[in-house]
C-alpha cells in the first residue's frame, strides 16, 4: 500500500487525522504498529506528540446515505468495511424429536464514518432468506420478513457497553413503517387472516410497531436481539468489553424473565487474530421454581407426559477479530433454553466475513 508521512504536533485526534486524509483510524493504526496511540473513552484516540506516522493513500469504496431533514446523520460518506454472510437455525425439540425448524440466511454490508469524537456505524441488510418446517407457518414468517426489510438500514453510534446509544436515521425508519401500514401490510395474506380472527392481536401488533419505530431505546433493544448486531457491537469493543447482564423474556414460559451474567475471555491469540469467548450463566436465584413447575404442568405435560425436570438457559458465543483491522472475521453462537430432556428451543448461528 502507498503512503505519505504526517508529522504530529501536539496530541492530535486520530479520527481528525483520518478525516483529513480521507482514510480510517484502523488503517492508520495498522500501518503504524510502533506508533504511540493513547486511547481515551470509547471512539476517541489521540496520537502522541512528535511522531511521524504513515498515512495510507488509496481509493476507497464509499456508501452514499440519503439524509432527511431533522436526522442527525453527519456529512461525509460512509466507507465500506466488510460484508457478512450469516446462517441461523432455530429448532424446537419436544421429547427428543424436532417439532419446528427455521433456517434464516442473511447478508449485511457494514460501513463506518469517523467524525470528530464519534464513530458512526451503518449496517445494511442486503439479503433475507427463510426456509420453514412445517410449511404451514410460512405465511406468518412472510410478515416477519417484511418488518425486517423496514429495518434494512440502520445508522447508529454505540456506547462502551456494547449497546446502541443512538439510531441516527430513526425518522426514515418511522416513515418506512408508516408507508408499510398504509400501503403494504393489508396485502399480506397472514395479516388479512389474523385481522379476521383476532382484531385485538392486530391492534397490539400496530401499537408495538408504532412504539418501536418512534423510540430510540425500543428499537435499539429489538436490534440487540438480532444476533448479527449483538455480536458486532460486542466485537467492536474488543478487550474493552466488560461483563454484562442479559435480560430477556423466556421463550418457553410466558411472563418469566431470565437474567444471565455474561463473561468475556480470550480463547486464543496469534499475530493475525484474536478469538474471544462469551459464556453466560443463568441466575436461577431469581426464578420461582414452583411457578415454572406449574406452567410446565399446564402447558407441556399434557402433550409430553413426562414430569418437569430442570430448567436452564445456555449462552455461548465465540468470535474472531482480525488484529490488523479490528474487524470481525467470523462467529459461532449456541443458545438453548430447555426443560431438560423434555422441551428445548435451540438457536445455532454462524457468521463469516466475505469479500466486498
Amino acid at each position: 500500500m502507498e503512503f505519505k508521512i504526517h508529522n504530529v504536533y501536539g496530541e492530535e485526534k486520530l479520527s481528525s487525522i483520518a478525516k483529513k486524509y480521507d482514510t480510517t483510524p484502523e488503517e492508520i493504526k495498522a500501518l503504524n504498529p510502533q506508533a504511540k496511540f493513547i486511547k481515551l473513552p470509547f471512539s476517541s484516540t489521540v496520537v502522541g506528540h512528535g511522531q511521524q506516522i504513515k498515512i495510507p493513500v488509496r481509493t476507497k469504496e464509499q456508501v452514499k446515505v440519503e439524509r432527511k431533514q431533522g436526522e442527525t446523520i453527519p456529512q461525509g460518506e460512509f466507507i465500506k468495511q466488510a460484508r457478512y454472510r450469516c446462517n441461523q437455525d432455530n429448532l424446537i425439540i419436544i421429547d427428543g424429536t424436532p417439532n419446528f425448524s427455521c433456517e434464516l440466511k442473511t447478508q449485511y454490508l457494514f460501513s463506518t464514518l469517523d467524525n470528530e469524537e464519534q464513530k458512526y456505524l451503518n449496517v445494511k441488510l442486503e439479503d433475507y432468506i427463510t426456509s420453514i418446517q412445517p410449511q404451514g407457518m410460512k405465511e406468518a414468517f412472510e410478515l416477519i420478513r417484511q418488518i425486517e426489510l423496514i429495518r434494512n438500514q440502520i445508522i447508529f453510534t454505540q456506547d462502551n457497553l456494547g449497546k446502541i446509544s443512538k439510531i441516527h436515521n430513526l425518522g426514515t425508519l418511522e416513515n418506512n413503517w408508516k408507508i408499510f401500514l398504509d400501503k403494504e401490510v393489508k396485502n399480506i395474506p397472514f395479516f388479512q387472516e389474523l385481522e379476521k380472527r383476532s382484531p385485538d392481536t392486530i391492534k397490539d401488533f400496530i401499537k408495538n410497531g408504532n412504539k418501536e419505530f418512534s423510540n430510540n431505546e425500543e428499537l435499539a433493544e429489538v436490534l440487540d436481539k438480532n444476533l448479527f448486531y449483538h455480536i458486532l457491537l460486542k466485537a467492536n469493543l474488543q478487550d474493552d468489553l466488560k461483563e454484562y447482564t442479559l435480560n430477556q423474556q423466556s421463550q418457553i414460559f410466558p411472563n418469566i424473565k431470565l437474567q444471565t451474567k455474561v463473561v468475556q475471555s480470550i480463547a486464543s491469540e496469534d499475530d493475525l487474530s484474536t478469538t474471544y469467548r462469551l459464556v453466560g450463566t443463568l441466575n436461577k436465584e431469581n426464578l420461582d421454581e414452583k411457578e415454572l413447575q406449574r406452567l410446565y404442568a399446564e402447558l407441556y405435560q399434557p402433550l409430553i407426559k413426562f414430569s418437569y425436570t430442570e430448567f436452564d438457559y445456555i449462552y455461548r458465543i465465540t468470535y474472531v477479530i482480525e488484529n490488523k483491522t479490528g474487524l470481525l472475521l467470523n462467529a459461532i453462537v449456541s443458545l438453548s433454553e430447555q426443560v431438560k430432556n423434555n422441551y428445548e428451543t435451540i438457536t445455532k448461528f454462524k457468521l463469516k466475513k466475505i469479500e466486498l
